[in-house]
This record gives structure tokens, C-alpha cells and sequence, in this order.
């Protein structure tokens, strides 16, 4: 599985599970856990500030924060009740722990390999994996964007990640606002992710669509990704 730089996981020291986006989490949370007494992994929880935002409207809970990215775990501020993992979501499987929940805020769109298959099968191999450390109670609570293309729904996709893999092509994707270029990035439609979730042994109990995610790209650039709208998506499931 490829790895991002330094410089390029620098742009993600940010939190994007904003109020309007904490709501169908925190609502399903108080349904689900109604005593907000739980254990929760985030995969991919970089500098920590989600692991923070749960510990703090749950003080009954406890959460482990994974990243493989020692620069932005080194940013998480010391919890008696947070743990810190360095590891990449590919070895989730070798964590000797259970937990209630499981978030995975738009990371899986970064498992990519070498080919658009390579990537799609690392995804799956993930929540797999995730799949293998739940109570029996547990849930995953997935956020990811729904690409949509214009007749053929899941093609923007599969061009993004043509495009972002390629080293040749880096530097102007670079320029297109991708930070992934030379790397690549594997979204999905939402049809893929539901086909993706089925697949990997997931009932999924609730989704939501809370907002549009905004990519300030141009229209002839809009137009050669056959893109006509990303969706950001939350995916909540149990084990089937």
C-alpha cells in the first residue's frame, strides 16, 4: 500500500468532522450507546482532534487514536482516557483489542496500491480486518464523499485515481488542487461504497448525506472528469 510524504500529509492536520457533520455520529452514538460508556479506534485519526471531540462529549469513554504518520500523532494532546498507535490501517488486524465503535473519517480513499484494482481490494481487505476487532455490539461509522459522474455514475472516480497515481502527470494534477498527485487517491460512487460494505461482511443501519463536499475546480476540469457532484457521505454499520 502507497504511502503519502510528509509534506503531502501535512495537509491533512486539519478536522473535518465539523459540527453539522458531528451530528448523525453523535445522534447514532446516544441511540446505539445510550449510556455513553464505549471504547472507540479512529483509523487514521492523525493530530487527534476527533479522538478529543468523542472523549470530551463522552467522558465515559475511551478511545485509541491509529495513524501511520508519527508527525501528526506527535500533535495529539496527552489523554488519560486516548492512546496513541503508530501503524497503518492495512495491519489493523495485529491490535490486540476490542472496541464498541469504529470510525474511519475519509481515509479509505487513501488505501491505494499500484492499480486502480490493487486499491479497490485494499479497501475491502480494511473494513475486513476492522470487522475482526468489534464487540459484538459494535459499529463502524464511516465518513467518505460520494463521487457521482454524469452517466456513467462511478467513472470520476476511476479517472481521479489514473490521474493522481501518475508520476508523468504530477505536476499538473498538483495544479489541479490534488495533493495526492504522484500517490494517487481511490474515491468511490456511492453505489461502490454500498457494493464495498456488502462485500465485506457489513449490515449498514443508517446512511446520511449531510452535505456537499466543495472542490473549487473549474469547469473544463469538472467536465473532463465527467464529474457532476461529490456528496459527503456517513456510513453507519454492524456486522452481518
Amino acid at each position: 500500500m502507497k504511502k503519502l510524504h510528509d509534506d503531502q500529509v501535512e495537509a491533512f492536520d486539519t478536522e473535518f468532522v465539523d459540527d453539522a457533520r458531528w451530528q448523525p455520529i453523535s445522534a447514532l452514538i446516544n441511540r446505539d450507546f445510550p449510556g455513553g460508556e464505549f471504547s472507540f479506534l479512529d483509523v487514521g485519526g492523525g493530530n487527534g482532534m476527533f479522538a478529543d471531540r468523542m472523549l470530551s462529549e463522552y467522558p465515559r469513554s475511551n478511545g485509541t487514536v491509529l495513524d501511520n504518520s508519527e508527525v501528526l500523532l506527535a500533535r495529539n494532546v496527552p489523554n488519560p482516557r486516548k492512546q496513541t498507535v503508530c501503524a497503518s490501517a492495512e495491519n489493523v488486524a495485529t491490535l490486540n483489542s476490542r472496541f464498541d465503535l469504529v470510525c474511519i473519517n475519509w481515509v479509505l480513499h487513501h488505501l491505494v496500491g499500484d492499480t486502480y484494482r490493487q486499491s479497490r481490494l485494499h479497501q475491502l481487505a480494511t473494513l475486513q480486518a476492522l470487522r475482526g476487532l468489534l464487540t459484538d455490539n459494535g459499529r463502524v461509522s464511516i465518513y467518505e464523499n460520494n463521487y457521482l459522474g454524469w452517466w456513467f455514475r462511478d467513472l470520476p472516480g476511476r479517472l481521479i485515481f489514473e490521474l493522481t497515481s501518475s508520476r508523468l502527470l504530477s505536476s499538473v494534477v498538483g495544479k489541479m488542487g490534488a495533493n495526492t498527485a504522484g500517490v494517487g487517491v481511490c474515491f468511490l460512487s456511492q453505489r461502490q461504497w454500498f457494493d464495498t460494505i456488502g462485500k465485506a461482511g457489513y449490515r449498514l443501519m443508517e446512511f446520511a448525506e449531510p452535505d456537499q463536499w466543495t472542490w473549487p475546480l473549474r469547469l473544463e476540469w469538472k467536465a473532463a472528469l465527467h464529474l457532476k457532484s461529490i456528496r459527503t457521505g456517513h456510513y453507519w454499520l454492524a456486522r452481518r
